[in-house]
């Protein structure tokens, strides 16, 4: 049995890109449907038997029509097709009001053959052409459907955490226990923070109250061949112990914290022991054709002539040509001056899809993702750090890209820490 395992397409996110005068589409919404076109002609290609996304379809819980059109396009592609697809709800997919419709419960509704969306923990059985299979599905876990207010009150956050977790081990508990014993391959389908997964750069502010930190071991099951995970952004296989814990990644770039991460999609070949068990075969990783994120650091303070310095490395650096980039060049304070960005940018515009900031610097390291978070100790002291204290982070970042931001930076923050005051939340 083969089935296709990606995640994350946050279709909608117009982040970095401009809109096309041709089509009217965001770049940004163009490349991640050229990655999402890829996904579909590749399970065709390689003949899958199942489809499994697991989450976050849209970048926004309220997404704009084009968007829901175009992702829908693509699922009735491979329903076409004979493909079977199951859609695994993720934070972003979730609506904010309870009781509110989500987006895709549309999917449910109008009952596209072969496709079907879970919000709620559940026990999915899908035939596909290799027999049948089951999935036991884990949506992502929000805290209120996990505790509720009255319950937390006066705990500490550590106590919070424990009792999510716990909540959702038993949940799993409960799930596994009805699968039907029919010897048939089982796979876990969650979108969930594991602990110990690395972060991606359009990860930087996870909050670690809002949601579990599900240990690996409580998804680890020896009835489980695969467990698939969404989520995390960056694609990791979370050790080497079976069965194996991966996350697929989101499908393409969504800002500089990204660079350098290979982004796509996983095809996973199961096969079954003389003894019934059920496990991967083969599990490849195939990288979709995600614009490439750039960014150039030219260090320009030894140059008798530092414009014509510039221009030429610009030039020579082919990395540019069609990538989403940022330039900044490194140069002293008497070098400002012979430093045209005007002429620069209309280069620069030439060559690259988009620039996302062309800037002079006159620091001495090289520029680093503000507060990027790696690990969990890292973030638990990110998100240890007042208000006052993120807002002043989040605008050192955001004048790197608007410079009208940075010349209003302190008035905004007299104007936080007034809010804060009156409304005591200092």
């Amino acid at each position: 049995m083969r089935f296709l395992h990606f995640s994350d397409t946050h279709l909608g996110a117009e982040i970095h890109g401009r809109r096309d005068p041709q089509t009217g589409y965001h770049t940004h919404l163009k490349d991640f449907l050229a990655c999402l076109d890829f996904v579909v002609q590749t399970a065709i290609d390689k003949d899958v038997d199942l489809v499994l996304f697991t989450g976050d379809a849209y970048h926004h819980p309220r997404p704009d029509p084009l968007p829901q059109r175009e992702f829908f396009k693509r699922l009735i592609t491979l329903s076409e097709r004979g493909v079977p697809v199951l859609l695994l709800a993720g934070n972003h997919d979730m609506p904010p009001g309870y009781g509110e419709a989500a987006a895709l419960d549309i999917v449910n509704v109008v009952k596209i053959p072969g496709v079907q969306f879970v919000r709620s923990p559940k026990v999915v059985s899908i035939p596909t052409r290799k027999g049948e299979v089951h999935l036991v599905c884990l949506p992502h876990p929000q805290r209120r459907a996990l505790i509720t207010v009255e319950e937390e009150r006066g705990w500490e956050e550590d106590k919070v955490q424990r009792v999510m977790v716990q909540r959702v081990e038993e949940l799993l508990n409960k799930l596994v226990r009805q699968v039907p014993a029919n010897g048939a391959p089982i796979l876990l389908a969650a979108h969930l923070w594991v602990e110990g997964a690395e972060f991606a750069g359009s990860e930087r502010i996870l909050s670690a109250t809002n949601e579990p930190i599900v240990p690996p071991s409580v998804l680890r099951r020896p009835q489980f061949a695969y467990v698939a995970l969404g989520h995390i952004h960056r694609h990791q296989v979370m050790d080497d112990l079976e069965p194996a814990l991966v996350y697929a990644g989101s499908l393409g770039r969504l800002d500089f914290g990204e660079e350098k991460h290979p982004k796509g999609f996983l095809l996973v070949e199961l096969e079954q022991t003389p003894k019934g068990k059920w496990g991967v075969k083969n599990r490849e990783f195939f990288q979709t054709p995600t614009r490439p994120f750039v960014t150039v650091e030219l260090d320009l303070r030894s140059a008798a002539e530092p414009m014509q310095e510039a221009e030429k490395q610009l030039k020579q650096d082919r990395r540019l040509d069609n990538a989403v980039a940022r330039v900044f060049l490194f140069v002293t304070e008497a070098q400002r001056d012979q430093i045209n960005l005007v002429r620069l940018r209309e280069l620069l515009e030439e060559r690259v899809n988009y620039l996302a900031a062309l800037e002079l610097r006159t620091g001495t390291t090289a520029t680093q993702p503000t507060a990027e978070v790696r690990g969990l100790e890292e973030l638990e002291h990110f998100l240890k750090q007042s208000p006052l204290q993120l807002l002043d982070l989040w605008l050192q970042e955001r004048s790197s890209q608007a410079p009208e931001l940075a010349q209003r930076k302190e008035q905004l923050l007299r104007l936080a820490e007034q809010l804060l005051e009156a409304s005591d939340l200092r």
